[in-house]
């Protein structure tokens, strides 16, 4: 029984594409898991693979300018330092310590009212 595919590929080059696909998405995301082979200096592809984002939310990102950039040669470049210092300034705080920021203000308005 002869399978049909939604394609016009043939059973063996929608392998191979999906093979070679499969093979890309592994090798950016072991470069992503080690660090190390990622260079400084980011084009907006590695950028993207590092922070795990799609390449279209980094661009919004960077007109908003709400992620560090720079721009040269029209080309948008990414500080590997800058974007994990961008990562960790985004955390949010657990409840217990909303609760504990809380008491610390109420006990210091205190003292000074």
């Amino acid at each position: 029984m002869a399978q049909s595919f939604l394609t016009s590929l043939s059973e063996e080059e929608l392998k191979n594409f999906i093979q070679q696909a499969v093979v890309q998405a592994l090798s950016i995301h072991s470069a992503v898991a080690v660090g190390e082979q990622l260079p400084d200096i980011m084009d907006i592809k590695q950028a993207a693979a590092y922070l795990k984002l799609k390449v279209n939310t980094l661009y919004e990102k960077t007109a908003l300018r709400l992620i560090p950039h720079s721009k040269k040669g029209g080309k948008l470049l990414f500080v590997r330092d800058e974007l994990l210092t961008w990562v960790k300034t985004g955390k949010v705080n657990t409840s217990q310590e909303l609760e504990s920021e809380a008491l610390n203000f109420d006990s210091k308005k205190r003292r000074r009212g």
